[in-house]
Parts: structure tokens; sequence; C-alpha cells
């Protein structure tokens, strides 16, 4: 994209700003954001608010590195967590707090977003789960572990209320994101 993705402006605001203010207004206790590569540019301009930072030296080893960085990370007393995408700018802190209310409800270990029947992040997953996170390699995150045991997943199915949340991959997700002038 040519700059630090995390850096690009929705609404005047760099988006790695948006989706931490989402964080941070859900009713998680704890937020934390970890970095990689750009971390000290993304740092220097992008508001975390009551979110701790935490950067990955490992990051060039993708995605399954700064999920093992910050599980590593968390105190003992921390049994589950929500993995959020640093580029899906339409998390809102709503969606946050339902994911977690879907998961305490159902009784199973992990809730995500079911969309045309697959399930995708954001993703609640308790304590019991992390070891699967922490055996990732490469540039696999949550996605992987909630699509192959999915009878672990409750599921928060989108529809004509609740959009799927866009990841911002390419240039193209940028620009259909941006009002029409």
């Amino acid at each position: 994209m040519g700059s630090p993705k995390q850096l690009l402006s929705i609404d005047g605001r760099p988006l790695l700003e948006v989706v931490v203010g989402h964080a941070c207004a859900s009713r998680l206790d704890q937020v934390l954001v970890v970095l990689g590569a750009a971390a000290d540019e993304i740092r220097g301009q992008v508001d975390l608010g009551r979110a701790r930072l935490l950067i990955n030296p490992d990051h060039a080893l993708g995605m399954a590195s700064s999920l093992r960085a910050g599980l590593t990370s968390l105190d003992e007393g921390v049994d589950r967590i929500v993995v959020i995408l640093g580029d899906q700018p339409d998390i809102g802190d709503g969606l946050i707090d339902r994911l977690l209310d879907l998961q305490e409800r159902s009784g199973l270990p992990a809730a995500a977003m079911s969309f045309n029947g697959l399930l995708h992040p954001p993703v609640v997953l308790e304590r019991e789960l992390w070891g699967d996170l922490m055996s990732l390699e490469g540039d696999v995150g949550c996605r992987a572990v909630i699509r192959a045991r999915p009878e672990l997943v409750a599921s928060l199915a989108s529809d004509r209320d609740l959009k799927h949340p866009i990841d911002l991959d390419t240039p193209e997700d940028y620009r259909r994101l941006q009002p029409v002038s």
C-alpha cells in the first residue's frame, strides 16, 4: 500500500487508532496491541488510549509469531482473549461485546463471526484453546484454529443489520471504504 496500512486515514484518524478505540470502548478488561514491522512509525502516530503496547521482534516470521508474543505476555489470571485484526475498521465495541456475551452464554470455548458459512475474526478464545494458537507457524492466525474446530465455536451470523467487517488488505479495499464525493 506504499506505507503501513495501520496508518491509513479512516475518518481523519489512523486505521489502527480506530480499531483500538473500539476495543478500548468495549467491556474488555485489558487491551493489548502487538506491533511488528514499522512499529516505531506506527506508535508515533497512533493514540492507543488505555491499550498496552507490545513489540513483536519476530514479526517477520508471520502473524502466528504475533499471536504467540501476545499470549506469552498475558498474566496468568487472564482466562480468555478476543483476537481483533488491526485492519478491520468496522469492528465496533458493540460487536466485541456481543461476541463476549455469545461465548459466555454458549458454554463453548470460542465465539466468532460467521459470514457465508465461514468463521472469521474477531474471535473470543478461552485459555483451553491457546495451545492451538501457540502451535501455529507462519502467516496463519485464529482463523485456522476456529475453522479446524468449528464444533467449539459459537457463531454470530452476519445479516443485514450486522455486516461482516471487511479487512483492508488491498488498495481496492481501502478505496471501497472511502466515501464517494
